[in-house]
């Protein structure tokens, strides 16, 4: 009877903290992320700042937060208490308040800067790290919840940044956020993360799996097959993101159809992420290995079978669904949560930093190549990255089983 309460107990609290923190993604990603696709046109219009200052100055962010990523991790495992997430939000808000006041192009992109310090002290890698060090292996639940919650970001946060922008303009939607952020963040990163050390109490049997972590993280190869598949990762998401409506146009679908069709990947993400907590037995690099395979027939579909191009966008839509959780869950799974905010650290610098560069160098090889062209390598890093997912596998149960 006592092991059910406690049970129940344990459950209640990563329900309740996966809520809290999955609303605190979301308005995170939502000032970092996702404002731009309402705010761009609007800041465009009002300031006559061209398009590539803009969308560069998120570029920039992207690219700090992926510098500082590393040393961010870092703090977090040797800070006994989380500052680094728990002010994220206020840094955030001082970067939105910088946008809202900037009357010239110098201090817009310093309001970037600023949000792109604050995305590396409060996004998910930040924010799984964190999960890993208080709630050790127990952590994969609270990820997977907060993923499937935050997964609503663009469905909750756009309506939202619409209104306020067609009622108070841009400059106002930034200071009447950035209030949101520093009003709401706080408190909630403090009652779920901030307060009380690592959570001993709720930690599942699942630590013994950290002797084996151990020896894995001894194995550099492993680190880096990692490294490698996360940035490829984060390639093709951005890389079909930036360009799927260029892509399914050039494959002579319409462009209302395009938009219809592109609007699948949103609740394909989400509608996978319940799938991962309905199928929770499979471990984690089997997932990434389904992942990839996954990513890899939505591009061949495209590529190949513009007809039936809305399976293709499900398959891709499932595939990269499943990545966002396995950013938090696959490093916790391998390396243990002893030395895991370290590593989602480093495994954050150049994912992002590819992030950033991916719009500019997608667009140099349509300018000088074809859209076809385009997808055409991005299959060909799909399947690099399958083969890369196959050895890694390999890699760690040889590395487990010595």
């Amino acid at each position: 009877m006592n092991n059910l309460l406690t049970l129940k107990k344990s459950d209640t609290i990563v329900l309740s903290s996966s809520f809290m923190l999955g609303l605190a993604q979301i308005l995170l990603w939502g000032g970092s992320f996702f404002i731009l696709t309402i705010l761009a046109e609007p800041i465009m219009k009002d300031t006559g700042w061209s398009q590539q200052y803009v969308y560069g100055s998120f570029s920039l962010a992207l690219m700090v937060s992926g510098l500082l990523s590393p040393k961010i991790g870092k703090f977090i495992h040797s800070l006994d208490k989380n500052i680094m997430l728990l002010y994220a939000g206020v840094v955030m808000g001082v970067g939105l308040i910088t946008i809202g006041l900037a009357q010239n192009i110098y201090f817009f992109i310093l309001g970037w800067a600023i949000i792109g310090i604050a995305m590396s002290m409060g996004l998910h890698d930040a924010l799984f790290a964190s999960l890993g060090k208080k709630y050790g292996m127990q952590a994969s639940q609270f990820i997977i919840q907060i993923t499937l919650i935050s997964g609503f970001v663009t469905t909750i946060i756009w309506p939202i940044l619409t209104y306020l922008v067609s009622t108070y303009g841009w400059r106002t939607t930034c200071f009447i956020y950035a209030i949101a952020l520093i009003v709401f963040i706080v408190p909630i990163h403090y009652l779920t993360i901030y307060t009380n050390g690592r959570a001993e109490s709720i930690k599942n049997d699942l630590n013994k799996l950290e002797g084996e972590s151990r020896s894995v993280s001894s194995n550099k190869s492993v680190y880096y097959l990692l490294l490698i598949n996360f940035t490829i990762g984060s390639i093709l998401m951005t890389g079909l993101y930036v360009h799927l409506i260029d892509i399914l146009t050039n494959k002579n679908i319409s462009l209302k159809e395009a938009i219809g069709i592109s609007a699948l990947l949103g609740p394909c993400q989400v509608g996978v992420r319940v799938l991962d907590i309905i199928f929770s037995k499979k471990t984690p690099i089997v997932t990434a290995v389904i992942s990839s395979i996954l990513v890899f027939s939505g591009l061949l579909i495209l590529l190949f079978s513009p007809e039936i191009s809305f399976l293709g966008i499900a398959f891709f839509g499932f595939g990269n669904g499943m990545r966002s959780i396995l950013r938090g869950t696959l490093p916790l799974w391998i390396y243990g949560s002893d030395s895991y905010a370290s590593i989602m650290g480093q495994l954050a610098r150049f994912p992002l930093i590819a992030q950033a560069l991916t719009p500019f160098i997608g667009g140099l090889i349509i300018q000088y190549f074809d859209i076809t062209y385009f997808l055409e390598f991005l299959c060909g890093l799909a399947v690099l990255n399958i083969l890369i997912m196959f050895i890694l596998k390999k890699q760690v149960f040889q590395v487990r089983n010595t």
